[in-house]
């Protein structure tokens, strides 16, 4: 008769998610006793049994039954779950780092929610907040710095959520971050341009509200003070981190008087669309206008003129970003603020025929 329930009762939830009250029914214990069991940790004792605890872990083995993380959290301290917000699934940089921070969290028995923000920081709250009602135990945010925006961020502070800012920081707080060297990859760049006989050098890039840009702008503008030039107005080109963006800069750039000989952009993908557009309007790269990238995104030493490029270690940025946070999570008031060094990969945008990686200090 035994036999013939449980495969009655294994018919009944065939072709459905198991639950905890399937593996009670099935043990023949309550479903309290199936949560206890199931949730005591190895070497814990637990006042049952061991014919009461086997028949529960035979349960779970014979239905497929996997004990949700939030359900789990809901109970516990801890769900085993990490949001992450990101500003662009398209642009290719953040998922090459998401890639790497969520293996790194994996070692660690988490798992990762992503979500997009669209670079909209209305959306980004939304998300946090949808993040935070699944219990995550962490976060993970390349913030879209908004004007504003930091009062949110205060307010995750101020209530003792643990998170990591990615690529991206506020001044002046104790928000634990992970980024790169970012105003001296930039001066990298420019000393660079100037070694190779350039001195019209244009900026283009997104937004200096962005903590990463006006750090690139920083070291862009340092470096032409130390060769005895001022910035120009009409050489700073603000476009958006994209193609279309590039090949804006580029028509920009053909109205100016006097020209450009070079231009430094904050993004590989506006480099990308800067190239194009030279290859369409027959203008010669590096002879008529040297370009510099920066990221060195998998394929910016793949194009028809190989790009020049400031590389970030996009790799070592999610597992550092990981450690941080691992490192934060119970650990209430961590601060822990991490740069990471760049180097500059010189290709035949600039005139280079080798692919080296320089590395040096730039500032004074």
């Amino acid at each position: 008769m035994r036999h013939l329930a449980e495969s009655n009762y294994n018919m009944a939830v065939v072709n459905t998610v198991p639950t905890l009250e399937d593996v009670a029914n099935l043990a023949g214990v309550s479903k309290c006793t199936a949560s206890r069991i199931l949730a005591a940790r190895e070497g814990v004792r637990v006042p049952y049994s061991p014919a009461t605890q086997r028949k529960v872990i035979d349960a779970t083995a014979k239905l497929g039954y996997k004990p949700s993380k939030l359900a789990r959290g809901l109970t516990m301290t801890k769900t085993g779950i990490i949001g992450l917000v990101v500003p662009s699934l398209t642009d290719s940089f953040f998922p090459s780092v998401t890639s790497a921070l969520e293996a790194r969290l994996t070692e660690e028995g988490y798992s990762v929610i992503l979500a997009n923000s669209n670079a909209n920081s209305r959306i980004q709250r939304a998300r946090i907040e949808d993040l935070l009602s699944w219990h995550v135990d962490g976060l993970m945010i390349a913030p879209t710095q908004e004007a504003g925006e930091a009062g949110m961020f205060w307010e995750l502070w101020q209530r003792k959520t643990p998170f990591v800012l990615l690529d991206r920081t506020f001044p002046e707080t104790p928000f634990c971050s992970v980024s790169t060297e970012d105003e001296t990859g930039a001066a990298l760049a420019v000393e660079h341009l100037f070694a190779t006989g350039c001195r019209r050098i244009a900026w283009a890039g997104g937004p200096l509200g962005i903590s990463t840009n006006r750090l690139r702008h920083a070291g862009y503008t340092a470096a032409l003070i130390r060769h005895g030039l001022l910035p120009r107005p009409d050489y700073a080109l603000s476009e958006p981190p994209c193609e279309e963006g590039g090949q804006n800069a580029l028509a920009r750039i053909l109205t100016l008087n006097p020209r450009p000989d070079a231009v430094f952009c904050f993004s590989d993908l506006l480099a990308f669309g800067i190239l194009e557009a030279c290859v369409r309007q027959g203008i010669r790269v590096p002879q008529d206008l040297a370009v510099v990238g920066y990221a060195d995104l998998p394929h910016s030493g793949m194009l028809k003129v190989a790009l020049t490029t400031v590389r970030q270690p996009r790799a070592l940025l999610g597992r550092r970003a990981a450690e941080v946070l691992i490192a934060s999570i119970g650990k209430s008031g961590h601060s822990e603020q991490v740069t990471l060094p760049v180097e500059l990969v010189i290709r035949e945008s600039t005139g280079g025929q080798a692919s080296p990686a320089v590395r040096q200090d730039t500032k004074p």
